[in-house]
Formats: structure tokens, C-alpha cells, sequence
């Protein structure tokens, strides 16, 4: 059933856009979401019509969340780039991948990478993290792919992005529980999953900012006048709905992350020391890139605040990289990686100070999306080797 409701205004396109997104978190009913009518209205397609009126009401509420984005900044930009190869943007990307076996879709947001695009992240991350070791002095870490719910809700998280957490699961300790599951999948044709009265939370979640696992290992200590820098390539989780798609928007994807602390000087300092080593990562790539303010895609009850709140303060900058032009041949280009300065936020969360002990620590970090990275990269040279930069072409195609 398609259903159409008139918005009290026109809306920008950055709005519209954010709107259709964020409408795969209203209904499991609601099949699409379109702005229309020049801004000024949107259709919806709902799956079943019993739930007309359900599905109307939540679409409403959602609506009155997100419209009360009003205020307009225009992003400003701190770096640009513009890319040697002279070549046209490669079409199909994804699609080229896999035909080629270097790229496996298993599903719903999940994917494995072969050859040259395997290559490819490999040398992307290496590369970044041997330049915040060289600029940085970043030591290595480790981090597990499980993080704690209570260190995701003192991460703020659970506010913020309720929508995008992927919870951990196991079957509850009962014999007869187990038992009926294993005799429902051994002779089921497909996975049959147990019901939810059998499934326990433990309290734990796949982390869904490669930062966060950091701070709870700083908790109580204090950062010394020169600060700390740290770096680690992390796999990080968040749920997409209907919008995961390619190597554009995965649930499961791979961020080598940097995060600095120390004091809020040397955090600024070191946030603004940055922008040059994201070019030299580009020009390495010969990537088309630029670094502008942002915000993050914030759950629709809270967007209008906290997103004004980011771009009125610039605390989020992100890596725009362009990437293979869309179905009707217009430009797009993609958030592939940001650069954020935290404040105090987690120096207070976890006690983590500064030399003198008498303020909290502050902290910034920096994260890159290898797989987009990636796709970036086959968008912007395309799949013939001779085409990509002289000194990596032999690295990633052999």
C-alpha cells in the first residue's frame, strides 16, 4: 500500500537524504520510505495494510523528530585533493569484485576480500598505521570485538545510537532448552533459530566505534605533558537495516583507528597535525578526497540537538572520498573515515588525567573505513592495473 504524507515545509537534501535513511529504523512494516513533492512530502510503502494506521503513526513521530533539524550549516572544509589519474570513475564496483572472486557477499552486510582487493586493505591499513607511528609515535594495540554494555552505555552509545547495536547472545544453560534445539536442526533443511525465551544477553555487544575499547585500559591512570597516541586496526559492528549494501554500508567492517590523549591542547594540536597525514595517505592512493565538518547519524529523537551541537562546535570532520557514480550516473562520494575531538568526554567517564591531576584528560581519535577505502579506490582507477600509482600497483596487483 502506498500512503502519502505532507511535511509542514520543504526540507533540504541533505535532510531528505538523512530521512530515507533513518526510516529503516521506524516499522518492520514500513517497505520504503521516499521524500517527494519536491522536498515537501513523502510516500510510504507499507506491507501490510492492517497496519496502516500503525505504521502511519510511527512514520509521524519519526517525521516530528527528525523536522526539528532546522538549522542549515554549510559544511566547511578544512582540505581537499584532487586525484592524477585522468580516467572516467569506474561503474559497477561491487558487482566487478565479485565477478572477479576478490570480493564474497555472504549476506546481509558481511563480506570476505580476495586478491587485489584483499591487497589492497592490507597495504591501506599498513600504510596509515605507519604513518601515526612515523608523525605520532602511536603505539600498537589489540583490541577484542566484544565490548561490555556497561562500557558502551558510559560511551554514551546507548543514547545516541540505539538503533545500530548488535547484541551478543548464547542459548540459556538448560538441558531441555539446548536439547530441543539441536533436535530442531538436525533434520531442518535451514538454521532454525530458538526462540527468544531461550536466548540469554550476558551484557555484551560487537563494538560499534573501534575507539571505545581503548578507554576503559586508561582508566585511573594519568597522561604525562607529551600526551599518548595509540593505534589499531579494529572490527567494528553496527546494524544498517535495509541500507547495508555492498562495500558501501557494511554491518562487519574493519577501521584502523588512532585516538589521542592527553591534555585538551595537545588533543587540538594533534587533531589539526592530522589533515596532512590523511593527505599523504591519499596521495599515496592518488585518491580524490577533501576533510569538512559533519555530524553523526544520531537516532532520530536526539538528531536535531546533537547534530547542531557537532557542527556548531566542528568536533567531527569527515574523510569524503568519491566513489563509483550512482544507477543514474550522478556523483556520489562517501564518508570514508572521521576525525573527532572527544573533549574531556571520556576523561571524565574513565578517570583517565592529566600530569598535573587536576583536570581530566582529553581525548580525539581518527577513523578510517578500509573496505570503503577500498571501493573508493577501484571507483576512482578502475580494475586495469596500469591506471593506479606506480609505487603501490605492483603491492596490490602482483
Amino acid at each position: 500500500m502506498i500512503a502519502v504524507i505532507d511535511l509542514p515545509r520543504q526540507i533540504d537534501p541533505e535532510l531528505a537524504a538523512d530521512i530515507e535513511k533513518e526510516a529503516a529504523f521506524v516499522s518492520p512494516f514500513l517497505r520504503a520510505l521516499r521524500v517527494s513533492g519536491g522536498r515537501a512530502a513523502v510516500e510510504l510503502e507499507i506491507a501490510d495494510r492492517a497496519r496502516d494506521a500503525e505504521v502511519k503513526g510511527k512514520v509521524e513521530r519519526f517525521l516530528d523528530a527528525m523536522l526539528k533539524r532546522v538549522h542549515r550549516f554549510e559544511p566547511k572544509v578544512f582540505w581537499r585533493r584532487e586525484r592524477r589519474d585522468a580516467g572516467p570513475l569506474a561503474t559497477a564496483v561491487n558487482e566487478e569484485l565479485r565477478k572477479r572472486g576478490w570480493l564474497f557477499a555472504y549476506g546481509r552486510g558481511h563480506v570476505a576480500l580476495a586478491g587485489p582487493a584483499l591487497a589492497l586493505a592490507e597495504l591501506i591499513d599498513a600504510r596509515a598505521a605507519a604513518l601515526y607511528a612515523r608523525h605520532f609515535g602511536a603505539l600498537p594495540r589489540s583490541f577484542p570485538a566484544f565490548v561490555d554494555a556497561d562500557t558502551l552505555h558510559r560511551c554514551g552509545y546507548f543514547d545516541s545510537h540505539p538503533n545500530a547495536i548488535s547484541f551478543v547472545g548464547h542459548m540459556v544453560e538448560d538441558f531441555d532448552a539446548i536439547e530441543a534445539f539441536r533436535q530442531a536442526n538436525s533434520c531442518a533443511e535451514g538454521a532454525l533459530m530458538p526462540g527468544a525465551d531461550h536466548v540469554h544477553l550476558p551484557g555484551l555487544c560487537l563494538n560499534p566505534a573501534a575507539c571505545f575499547p581503548c578507554y576503559p585500559t586508561l582508566a585511573g591512570q594519568r597522561i604525562g605533558d607529551e600526551g599518548a597516541a595509540f593505534s589499531w586496526k579494529g572490527r567494528v559492528f553496527r546494524y544498517e537495516s535495509r541500507n547495508l549494501v555492498g562495500l558501501d554500508r557494511l554491518w562487519e567492517f574493519n577501521v584502523r583507528e588512532l585516538v589521542f590523549v592527553g591534555s585538551a591542547a595537545h588533543v587540538a594540536d594533534c587533531r589539526r597535525r592530522v589533515l596532512p597525514v590523511i593527505g599523504e595517505l591519499a596521495e599515496l592512493f592518488d585518491l580524490e578526497c577533501r576533510v569538512e565538518t559533519a555530524s553523526d547519524p544520531f537516532f532520530a529523537t536526539v538528531s536535531a540537538a546533537r547534530t547542531f551541537w557537532q557542527r556548531a562546535q566542528e568536533v567531527k570532520n569527515e574523510i569524503i572520498l568519491t566513489v563509483e557514480p550512482g544507477l543514474d550516473g550522478a556523483r556520489r562520494e562517501l564518508a570514508c573515515g572521521s576525525i573527532n575531538l572527544h573533549g574531556t568526554f571520556f576523561g571524565d567517564r574513565f578517570e583517565i588525567g592529566v600530569a598535573d591531576g587536576a583536570s581530566p584528560a582529553a581525548t580525539a581519535c581518527v577513523g578510517l573505513g578500509i573496505e570503503r577505502w577500498v571501493l573508493a579506490g577501484f571507483s576512482q582507477h578502475g580494475f586495469e592495473p596500469k591506471r593506479w600509482p606506480t609505487g603501490i600497483r605492483h603491492e596490490i596487483f602482483g
